[in-house]
């Protein structure tokens, strides 16, 4: 028995031993963590980082914002946005005119008015809300060929447009030589403006959103005022190239018409805002803008008589007698002023500005037809009235031919509107409502005598053009 207790006080001591082996270790392991020395088994340890270190990116916790509360107050740990332009247009570089003109265009030789009044007339045709056309004369683009004596040599055609231009146009404007026509589609934001080849028929180029003011003397250029935030100002247009130029840029104000004269030489063009109205001349490319007009009413610039001496303008207060009393004179919507500014003298016929009827002057010559009032209708008075009614801008009216040298003023024809002279100045061509409410197309004598029909048909015919062949 003793001897068995002896054996198992034997294994007692052993498994003490065994015991206190162990703690030495760990307390062995403990003391090299502690001390920072390491097995070259462990497990390496994570490298404390610099203060100044880049933190280690950690997942941003998902934004769920109850709404209506906005995500930057219900979750503050979100980065400021960015703010951005709400804008699409770039920022607009303010345009300087080039000072002085870089290279003097040569003088483009006046053109001679044609020996008669042979040549093409186009003009539109539209319905009536709700008519039918005449057979053989649905709406669109219509020609005649007109003989020396002005006579229509043959019944009027319809003209087969581009595709692009199937609508129609509601205005026609041609070039000086004839060679292109621009349609005009007036729509809400602007004119677009198609250019045909009258030769060949072939659509040349196209634009929109602004407004034509005319050609360049050249044929090859038109005046283009481009109306959209990143291209506002007054463009010259190469209806050939495609090319363009800008040649006027004012910051605040809206362009009211524009010209070139007749040499080539010398652009004029009117701005407007609620207080300030001017009237500008500069060198054709823009350059060496100098104010030629300064006026409390609204002005717009038309047109250069064909030899280059005057500009037909609107925009001159009527004159006052004693502290500001409006002294009743005939006329003077119209003015002519000479190329310089000075001896400025009024039209005396009653020109009807703002309804966008625009004056002419003859070829070659100082007679200036325009529509004016006779007894105007009560439809005028409504602006809604006038637009919805396509016969409401005929009642009342007439067409006047006035000389801005010696003041002669003829009435050629009542009741009519659009007057476009012919290629040598002897006639006119006009569109005019007869006694039976039906609207078309005749043309009379600058005197007023031989007025003649071009067309007979219910449909509205208006905007002709007489281009010389």
């Amino acid at each position: 028995m003793k001897r068995i207790f002896n054996v198992v006080g034997g294994l007692l001591s052993l498994l003490v031993l065994a015991a206190l082996g162990v703690g030495l270790v760990v307390l062995f392991h403990s003391t090299q963590l502690t001390t920072g020395a390491r097995s070259p088994l462990s497990t390496p340890l994570p490298v404390a980082q610099s203060p100044l270190a880049t933190p280690t990116p950690q997942p941003m916790p998902t934004c769920n914002a109850p709404w209506p509360t906005p995500p930057a107050l219900a979750c503050p740990w979100l980065p400021t946005p960015t703010v951005r332009p709400t804008s699409s247009f770039p920022t607009r570089t303010p345009w300087k005119p080039p000072t002085p003109l870089a290279r003097t265009p040569t003088a483009l030789p006046p053109r001679s008015p044609a020996r008669n009044p042979s040549g093409e007339l186009l003009f539109t045709v539209s319905l009536l809300q709700g008519a039918k056309p005449s057979p053989g004369h649905e709406p669109g683009l219509y020609h005649a060929l007109m003989d020396e004596r002005g006579q229509v040599a043959d019944l009027p055609a319809k003209w087969e447009l581009p595709p692009v231009t199937a609508t129609g146009f509601a205005r026609l404007s041609a070039s000086p030589d004839g060679h292109y026509l621009a349609g005009i589609d007036e729509t809400q934001g602007g004119d677009a403006v198609y250019v045909i080849n009258t030769l060949t028929g072939k659509l040349m180029s196209t634009l929109s959103a602004g407004k034509l003011f005319g050609w360049h003397p050249n044929s090859r250029e038109i005046l283009f005022y481009q109306d959209l935030t990143s291209e506002r100002g007054l463009w010259l247009f190469n209806v050939e190239s495609g090319s363009h130029q800008l040649i006027a840029q004012p910051v605040t104000m809206d362009i009211t018409g524009a010209a070139i004269s007749p040499d080539g030489q010398r652009l004029a063009y009117g701005t407007n805002t609620l207080d300030v109205h001017q009237i500008w001349t500069a060198n054709a490319d823009g350059s060496e803008p100098r104010l030629l007009l300064e006026s409390p009413s609204i002005v717009a610039v038309w047109d250069w008589s064909p030899d280059g001496k005057y500009l037909l303008y609107t925009g001159e207060p009527a004159p006052t007698v004693g502290k500001g009393t409006p002294q009743p004179y005939e006329g003077g919507i119209l003015w002519a002023m000479e190329r310089s500014g000075q001896n400025r003298k009024p039209l005396k016929g009653p020109f009807l500005f703002g309804w966008g009827f625009k004056p002419a002057w003859s070829p070659g010559g100082n007679r200036v037809a325009y529509v004016g009032t006779q007894q105007l209708d009560p439809c005028w008075q409504k602006d809604s009235t006038y637009r919805a009614d396509p016969l409401c801008r005929f009642k009342g009216t007439a067409i006047y031919v006035e000389d801005a040298n010696t003041g002669e003023l003829l009435r050629v024809a009542g009741n009519a509107i659009d007057p476009v002279w012919s290629p040598d100045g002897s006639m006119l061509a006009l569109s005019a409502m007869d006694e039976k409410k039906q609207i078309d197309i005749w043309r009379v004598h600058a005197d007023g005598l031989g007025l003649q029909r071009v067309t007979d048909t219910t449909e509205i015919d208006r905007y002709p053009t007489w281009i010389q062949r």
